[in-house]
């Protein structure tokens, strides 16, 4: 349950159960309830930024079949992003088609939206 790569720190550890629990409120307000948030990254890989040498972590999450689910990005500024498949109806509002639950911000700030798509 929610393991991360043995090479993660103790700080991007952290920012990624922030994400991963960021992503359940926005999803639980609603009460929705996705256990793979909750799994573990089927691949994570650092990479620079060839302009200014920064690095980023990114995680993935896939099915069993090798399909990217959600992914999490995590910049060495603190600054997150991480977004993960619905892809379930709206159950409050009707019409709606939820695609997917996105996180971004820092450290001190993350927010978080459905991204919705109209039923037609």
């Amino acid at each position: 349950m929610m393991a991360v790569a043995a090479d993660t720190s103790a700080l991007e550890a952290e920012r990624i159960s922030r994400a991963r629990q960021a992503m359940k409120e926005a999803l639980a307000a609603i009460n929705i309830q996705l256990p793979g948030v909750d799994s573990d990254f089927t691949d994570t890989e650092s990479r620079a930024d060839p302009f200014d040498g920064s690095v980023t972590l990114f995680c993935h999450w896939r099915d069993k079949y090798g399909n990217l689910t959600g992914s999490l990005q995590i910049h060495e500024s603190g600054r997150i992003f991480a977004e993960y498949d619905v892809i379930q109806n709206h159950p409050e509002k009707a019409g709606w088609f939820i695609e997917a639950v996105s996180v971004w911000g820092d450290e001190d700030d993350l927010r978080s939206e459905l991204r919705l798509i109209p039923l037609p």
